[in-house]
């Protein structure tokens, strides 16, 4: 695969390239830091849900007299005593529920997953920003010194010809224009390093490492497409929430046995014979909630499975409109670099022309076509790498 280098920068902090960066923000991003901590609890939840509910012990007295409350022997029914409680599963809905859990854990490394691609989306959207900004701050820095010349020259002869002050005037609004446009780059610049420290939690200093994206054009779409269903993590997730919602599907069945309760436990009576007691009890399931909660579950599985198909439709649609705008741009940067050997050509032709009399107004004219040209292809380019960083997000790449 054909590789395009779009971007040239370098930093204050411990990272030096732009992977650098990235693996620093993926580190110090409070986002990632709060879906580990989530990741820990769903993981300790995990073993709770597997164990049986803790049992309860009772320890009381029956049947105390208002007129002699400390008197135990009055009645046969004048006890204390102490019991025990255990509820015991009859079906293997603890299993289900820590299983659960498990694939919650999944889901959660999935939306890490997926933020860490957002994040590296994100540093190198802002990079690649500030290096075509660089690039036209460049061409705008050469145009605007060109100008002086043109500018010096008008005012000597403006001192000569009041004709002349009229292309002086207008020389120098182009010059303040283009300065204009220049101030601007430099914000893009400021911004840009602004937005890395936002998601990164890193303050960037100045660009001067590169950047690697791929001509995802010249892939075919077929590969493109089997990598969405392989390495896109957002349809990993949702592929995740299918497991849980059929899972869920596996508990309602099994809540549909009750569980039992079983009590046992010792009277003492003062005057009489102390005795054991022992009891089950079950639930009798008349208002028919369970059904109902099963099939909650069942619609849960059918949301998840069009959830699924609606994310990978998205996303493959998403790649197929992104490579046709390639296309597009790809088109426009070839009219783009014609008209720019057309006009380089007028600058040699005016230029030849100035010894025997040619105009020098012309001349300086078509570098400001030039110059014009020259930020029109900067500006398709980086029309292009933003593309191309949106197919790499669509595919899940971080690198």
């Amino acid at each position: 695969m054909r590789y395009l280098i779009v971007v040239c920068f370098s930093f204050i902090l411990q990272a030096q390239t732009l992977q650098e960066v990235i693996e620093y923000s993926f580190k110090h991003n409070y986002q990632l830091q709060i879906l580990q901590e989530e990741q820990e609890i769903t993981d300790t939840e995990s073993d709770i849900d597997a164990l049986w509910s803790d049992p309860i012990l009772k320890i009381g007295i029956n049947d105390i007299q208002s007129d002699k409350p400390l008197n135990r022997n009055e009645e046969a029914m004048q006890n204390q005593f102490i019991s025990l409680s255990q509820t015991i599963p009859l079906s293997n809905k603890l299993k289900i529920s820590s299983d659960i859990d498990k694939e919650k854990i999944e889901v959660i490394e999935e939306k890490k997953e997926i933020l860490k691609v957002d994040i590296a989306f994100t540093i190198r959207k802002d990079f690649i920003k500030a290096s075509y900004a660089q690039n036209s701050l460049d061409i705008l820095e050469k145009y605007i010194s060109f100008l002086q010349t043109p500018m010096n020259l008008l005012v000597n002869l403006s001192a000569v010809d009041s004709n002349n002050v009229e292309e002086y005037i207008k020389t120098e609004l182009l010059q303040k224009n283009y300065k204009l446009k220049l101030q601007n780059f430099l914000e893009n610049i400021e911004i840009a390093k602004e937005e890395i420290e936002l998601v990164g939690n890193i303050k960037i200093d100045s660009f001067d490492n590169e950047a690697v994206l791929k001509f995802y054009d010249q892939e075919r779409l077929e590969t493109l497409l089997d990598n969405i269903s392989t390495d896109n993590p957002r349809l990993k997730m949702v592929n995740r929430l299918k497991v849980v919602a059929k899972k869920n599907l596996l508990l309602a069945n099994a809540k549909k046995q009750a569980d039992i309760t079983v009590t046992s436990g010792v009277y003492q009576r003062f005057d009489r014979n102390d005795y054991i007691s022992v009891a089950v009890s079950y639930p009798l399931f008349i208002h028919n909630r369970q059904s109902k909660q099963k099939i909650q579950a069942i619609k849960r599985v059918n949301i998840q499975n069009i959830t699924y198909n609606q994310t990978k439709v998205k996303l493959e649609q998403s790649l197929k409109i992104y490579l046709r705008k390639l296309k597009t741009i790809n088109q426009e940067l070839i009219i783009l670099d014609e008209i720019k050997i057309k006009i380089k050509k007028l600058i040699q032709n005016a230029k030849s022309e100035l010894s025997v009399g040619g105009s020098l107004v012309h001349y300086y004219e078509l570098f400001t076509k030039k110059t014009d040209n020259l930020l029109a292809l900067n500006k398709k380019e980086l029309e292009k790498a933003l593309i191309q960083n949106q197919i790499m997000r669509i595919l899940g790449e971080t690198k």
